[in-house]
């Protein structure tokens, strides 16, 4: 059994992604189960295997309590993390080959919290890795390219899983500005030079670019994979990066 836990800030698309990543391995003859760890969700667009919100509702802590809608996030995740073991009883139950995990939309409230960390630990298999979800209309700049990048270092060094970072929403950019980004993602020079052409003020351009040194000094950002889960482009190319950690495999190149 593969978990994969997709995490991304809000409105990057990752529940869609789970929605469509499913449908892709289904259609590919293999066993997948969706679990939602989102007790805040209103709607998604998946029939989940495991609804969190059967066990705990942001919306009923809300009531109860009388919180605000991220007080009612946070608590509800202190719960299930307290109910860790249940939940992944019931996730052995189903046997599937992949589990994909979709995660709560407010990821502050979750990947930096210590109890979202704990809670993965709790959840993870021996085969386990994090999909990190970036939004590739707010990855078109080079200093939020930078910023996207920092917070999937960030998710990285939270969980402590192998990591595959996806480019999500290529279909609403123009090939010249994808190849721009993918570019970016493979020299570091280019990027530094975007940051010092931009018109951003000097301070945005200076701090960028010491993010970018430090990201490059790390050398273990994995370059994101451009994806649609809207179209489904770019999902065989995550699939064989996530098989690649599910076999053993250290390295990977997605345009194999």
């Amino acid at each position: 059994m593969f978990t994969v836990f997709i995490v991304g800030t809000a409105g990057s698309g990752k529940t869609t992604l789970v929605n469509s990543f499913a449908e892709w391995l289904e259609d590919n003859q293999y066993d997948v189960a969706i679990v939602n760890l989102d007790p805040a969700a209103e709607y998604v667009p998946y029939i989940p295997d495991i609804d969190i919100r059967d066990i705990v509702s942001a919306r009923e802590l809300m009531r109860k309590y009388k919180l605000g809608p991220n007080g009612s996030v946070i608590a509800a995740i202190d719960m299930l993390a307290v109910r860790a073991q249940e939940i992944k009883n019931q996730i052995m139950d189903l046997g599937a080959n992949y589990v994909l995990i979709d995660t709560p939309g407010q990821m502050e409230l979750f990947a930096f919290r210590s109890v979202g960390s704990v809670l993965i630990s709790r959840l993870r298999m021996d085969r386990s890795a994090v999909v990190f979800v970036i939004d590739a209309t707010q990855a078109q700049t080079p200093s939020g390219y930078v910023a996207s990048m920092l917070l999937a270092l960030s998710t990285q060094f939270r969980f402590n899983l192998p990591q595959v970072n996806v480019l999500n929403k290529v279909d609403l950019l123009d090939k010249t500005t994808l190849d721009q980004i993918l570019e970016w993602g493979e020299e570091t020079d280019l990027l530094r030079e975007a940051l010092l052409s931009s018109e951003t003020n000097k301070l945005e351009s200076d701090l960028s670019i010491r993010i970018t040194d430090v990201l490059s000094a790390v050398g273990t950002v994995p370059k994101p994979i451009p994806i649609s889960a809207k179209t489904g482009e770019g999902l065989d190319a995550l699939y064989r990066v996530l098989h690649n950690i599910y076999i053993g495999g250290s390295d990977y190149d997605y345009l194999e």
